[in-house]
């Protein structure tokens, strides 16, 4: 009886060939979307430069610590004169500069939101990259030829994106502060960029995972060689 048991659970599958071919048709539609929405909403970024901008900032505290403030704790600002189309709020996010009607360019529009235009490009190439992986696992083909490399490749993207998509709504508030006469070392506000390890650690264990598909693909070759 165990050893039926266990016979069983070892021929058994995580997933079955048809849910493997649904997972790669909903990974391209949700590649192809967030790829897409990414970029419209940096680009409508762009367009509302000239209406308004939010672009993320952090204060400086009275301890000489720059610090982000949440929706929960009041903001009270003195000392900053701020002009009368720009104004702060918090949000769940932190702290956020509104600049509305100013003169700032597109480019800034378009940078306050680039982080999301480069999340979703990123997202779409991982999908399209990934998309082929799942249905060579789906015909029972898990180490066919290029996934290994189609893996290292999504591992890539994964470290880059992460780390450089923060920077880009960073410049965009470099580029209101300086507009607005507060980027200065005297001022209040702080442009900090943060270098958060979670990217990389994926980015790694992403890697490990090629590396394990690609010896599983020499195994493969190796014991088709042999027969």
């Amino acid at each position: 009886m165990r050893t039926d048991l266990r016979d069983a659970l070892r021929n058994s599958s995580y997933v079955g060939p048809r849910t493997s071919r649904a997972i790669a048709t909903l990974l391209l539609i949700a590649g192809i979307g967030v790829g897409i929405w990414g970029v419209v909403y940096a680009v409508n970024g762009a367009t509302q430069s000239k209406a308004m901008v939010a672009v993320p900032v952090s204060l400086e505290m009275d301890d000489g610590v720059a610090g982000v403030v949440d929706d929960r704790v009041p903001v009270r600002v003195t000392g900053i004169d701020l002009p009368a189309n720009s104004l702060l709020q918090a949000t769940d996010g932190g702290l956020q500069l509104v600049q509305s009607f100013g003169n700032l360019s597109r480019w800034t529009g378009f940078l306050a939101r680039g982080d999301a235009a480069l999340f979703g490009l990123g997202f779409g190439a991982c999908a399209l990259l990934l998309v082929p992986v799942v249905n060579s696992v789906a015909a029972g083909e898990p180490f066919r030829r290029g996934n290994a490399a189609r893996i290292g490749w999504t591992a890539g993207i994964v470290g880059v994106v992460g780390m450089l998509a923060p920077t880009l709504p960073a410049l965009a508030s470099v580029s209101v502060l300086d507009g607005l006469g507060l980027a200065s070392p005297g001022s209040p506000f702080v442009i900090g960029l943060g270098f958060d390890l979670a990217p990389i650690g994926l980015s790694a264990l992403i890697f490990v995972i090629a590396e394990a598909f690609r010896r599983g693909a020499q195994i493969s070759a190796d014991a088709a060689g042999l027969v």
